[in-house]
């Protein structure tokens, strides 16, 4: 009788928290989608504004563990490690690529991202993608096509930006596959603490090497702390939350809408022409996460019934 009774009560808990977690993947969409513009307007080359922009949000990290009265435990650190490497090169080949070519170009090559993950998340963490939510990928990508495609093509452009997106990708593709397979094992604050650390251990090197670290002008220094705070903090917080409740597999998709959006802020900040074509691909992809979302909120069918006919 008492598991006929509680049964509906933990159905009714894993549907809030897999809403919650939806929730929170949005809302990083959304402030994930503004950093190619700020990276670009900073004007500083990609290993610096990646350096800062690391080393701002490892120190937000440390302190929010102090107040909470937390600390990073050996086990932490040594979980944290190989995420936070994946996390640093990820940063630092995005950063550097979107200040060589268009950022239509970059965000449509973040695009592909499922096609990486999908697979792997079938496959590895077994992962079960229903058929609905592929075809409102596919409607996404067709979105995005039209918003690069069909687009403006002023800006600059170079296939070592292109080539420099595209290692990004792969990078973010093991980053989350990896983090999936640990979060269970290490609480948000302290994975969060441990890989920004590791992020900006790994990226230093590179930064120095680019030239002077410091040379970031006053609107540069501006943009990067407010990066550190919307993405290293809050977005990247609530993607890192939210995989304890939602298949990475949805969450690479219902990243499709970053590049819509990028092209608006783009507009918005840097003047970046916007044409009716473009326009349309950004409703179509906002229709098609929209609808990924929705039909992500529905309860996942037993091993029972999906197995049927």
């Amino acid at each position: 009788m008492t598991a006929t009774t509680t049964a509906p009560e933990t159905a009714r808990s894993r549907s809030s928290s897999r809403n919650t977690g939806l929730a929170a993947v949005l809302c990083a969409v959304v402030g994930l989608s503004i950093g190619s513009t700020m990276v670009k307007k900073t004007g500083s080359p990609g290993p610096v504004v990646a350096i800062w922009r690391l080393s701002i949000g490892a120190v937000l990290w440390q302190v929010v563990l102090a107040v909470r009265k937390q600390r990073l435990t050996m086990a932490a650190l040594k979980l944290t490690i190989l995420p936070g490497v994946l996390f640093g090169i990820n940063l630092m080949f995005f950063f550097t690529g979107v200040t060589r070519t268009r950022i239509a170009n970059a965000e449509f090559i973040g695009t592909l991202t499922p096609l990486f993950v999908l697979p792997f998340a079938a496959y590895r963490l077994k992962e079960r993608i229903r058929r609905e939510i592929l075809l409102f990928g596919a409607v996404a990508l067709a979105g995005v096509s039209l918003i690069v495609l069909l687009g403006s093509k002023g800006g600059t452009h170079s296939w070592s930006g292109d080539a420099l997106c595209l290692g990004a990708v792969s990078m973010w593709t093991c980053y989350l596959l990896v983090t999936k397979r640990i979060r269970p094992r290490i609480d948000t604050i302290s994975f969060m603490s441990g890989m920004t650390l590791f992020a900006a251990i790994t990226v230093a090197p590179f930064a120095v090497a680019s030239g002077n670290v410091t040379d970031v002008s006053r609107t540069g220094w501006i943009l990067i702390v407010v990066m550190a705070v919307t993405s290293g903090v809050v977005s990247h917080g609530l993607l890192a939350w939210s995989q304890q409740s939602v298949p990475v597999s949805t969450m690479s998709l219902l990243q499709l809408g970053q590049p819509g959006l990028s092209t608006f802020w783009a507009w918005l900040i840097l003047d970046e022409s916007v044409k009716p074509p473009q326009i349309i691909g950004m409703a179509v992809v906002l229709f098609a996460v929209g609808n990924i979302a929705r039909i992500a909120t529905r309860p996942v069918r037993s091993a029972t019934s999906a197995t049927g006919p």
